[in-house]
């Protein structure tokens, strides 16, 4: 049920921008992007149409700033370029203990929020620019570029070897990502149990493959 009244955080009230993006979250993942319209948002929050256009051109801009905070919240942070200095130290570089302890704190991260707007970003990439967009750039080419990037910083540190396609390798990693991340919130969306320990277990054996094959 979504109520009208302003939700309360540790600072105050929730701002209303923020209020119609959340209530639009829950709508667009609940009916679908097209069948939810601007009375339909404003209507649940007890708000009338004027308030909404205040901060949005239209439904569609609304869209964007759902999928550009989902990049704000998650993507930038869990994907940011790392210091070539960690991977400078003296001995060996244990990869597929840096990749696994990155994958949890990445997807702890992912609260009932971002797991709502993921679903509205698979189901609205191939009808909206904005969806589109995000998909390509924030869920493909971000992470794919970021283990890319790791693993020249640790083909130049010697640490793995030197005949690896850093390229080619960052994809796959970045596709493992990918794989996990909608496995789980399919799961979630149809509400079955996940058991977390089995499925990062399963995400080791993975990166471990990977990590056998270039390690030095």
């Amino acid at each position: 049920m979504f109520m009208g009244r302003p939700k309360k955080s540790e600072s105050g009230s929730i701002p209303t921008r923020e209020r119609i993006i959340e209530t639009a979250i829950q709508l667009f993942a609940q009916r679908s992007y097209d069948a939810v319209s601007v009375r339909d948002i404003t209507k649940a929050l007890n708000l009338n149409e004027a308030s909404l256009y205040n901060h949005f051109k239209n439904k569609e801009d609304l869209l964007a700033a759902i999928l550009q905070r989902l990049n704000d919240r998650l993507i930038n942070p869990g994907f940011s370029t790392l210091p070539a200095e960690m991977f400078q130290s003296e001995g060996p570089f244990d990869l597929t203990e840096f990749l696994i302890t990155g994958a949890k704190h990445f997807f702890s991260k992912a609260d009932n929020d971002i797991l709502l707007t993921w679903r509205i970003l698979m189901m609205n990439q191939y009808r909206y620019e904005s969806a589109y967009f995000s998909v390509k750039t924030h869920i493909l080419n971000t992470p794919a570029g970021f283990f890319t990037d790791i693993l020249k910083k640790l083909h130049d540190a010697g640490k793995i070897r030197k005949d690896t396609d850093c390229e080619s390798i960052g994809r796959i990693i970045a596709a493992i990502f990918f794989d996990y991340s909608f496995r789980t919130n399919l799961e979630i969306a149809w509400e079955n149990d996940i058991d977390e320990d089995k499925d990062f277990e399963k995400l080791k054996n993975d990166f471990q493959f990977i990590a056998a094959g270039i390690q030095t």
